[in-house]
């Protein structure tokens, strides 16, 4: 997972996005189903220098690999749930998260088949049969203690919006949540800018993957005279109404 930070690319700038330019606070909204592109968009605008998927693609295989990524995996969560996928600003800033165990590891977003028609055979097997098995295992190690917990997946904001506050406001709503229902978050981070941004939000780093990734935890702030509340989870897009 998480949080990237890279330079802006004009030439990347393409999209129109959709807002509300009197609007003075950030508003948290969950990703409908006719935003899913655009969310996709924004996120492999995000992680497009990053180098944590390992790919050697050439420029357009790999805007289109994760395009491809994020497009599914933000589907996937709005049909699981509409609260699984959030954004601000009209996509501006995206975040994708569940209460479910499997978590929103990238290489079983994909089949084995289609994530090697984008990387490979033998990238995708190590990605599949070595890479995801270790990193949940450790993440199960690290949160055994906790019956229930909320897993951040991907968190991304256009490279030109960053700085403007886009990203705390998402994790500012999720934080917010968690603590209502007292349970914690786990995120894997990458670089050393989200480890900063993720610690000013009470993680702190929980274990180190042998890739340099680091999973980080955030205990809930308890409420006094407040008991927990259960975790509501609206219905995915499906049986939604919209």
């Amino acid at each position: 997972m998480s949080l990237s930070t890279v330079p802006v690319d004009e030439r990347r700038i393409s999209r129109k996005l959709t807002v509300n330019v009197e609007q003075t606070q950030i508003n948290v909204r969950p990703v409908i189903k006719g935003a899913i592109k655009e969310a996709a968009h924004t996120m492999a605008d995000a992680y497009s220098r990053s180098t944590m998927f390992g790919c050697e693609l050439d420029s357009p295989r790999h805007d289109e690999f994760l395009y491809t990524l994020f497009k599914t995996m933000i589907s996937t969560a709005t049909l699981e749930s509409r609260d699984f996928a959030i954004q601000v600003e009209g996509c501006t800033g995206v975040l994708v998260w569940t209460n479910a165990n499997h978590g929103y590891h990238w290489p079983q977003v994909f089949g084995t088949a289609k994530l090697a028609s984008f990387i490979g055979w033998p990238a995708a097997l190590r990605a599949t049969m070595k890479l995801q098995p270790y990193c949940d295992k450790i993440r199960r190690k690290v949160m055994k203690g906790y019956p229930y917990y909320i897993t951040i997946g991907y968190m991304g904001v256009l490279p030109h919006e960053q700085r403007k506050g886009f990203g705390s406001a998402l994790l500012h709503h999720l934080t917010d949540k968690a603590d209502a229902v007292q349970q914690p978050i786990c995120a894997q981070v990458n670089d050393d800018k989200a480890l900063q941004f993720f610690k000013k939000f009470g993680f702190t780093v929980a274990a180190e993957l042998k890739n340099g990734s680091l999973f980080m935890v955030r205990e809930p702030v308890v409420m006094t005279n407040t008991q927990p509340q259960p975790l509501r989870i609206r219905p995915g897009r499906r049986i939604s109404d919209y």
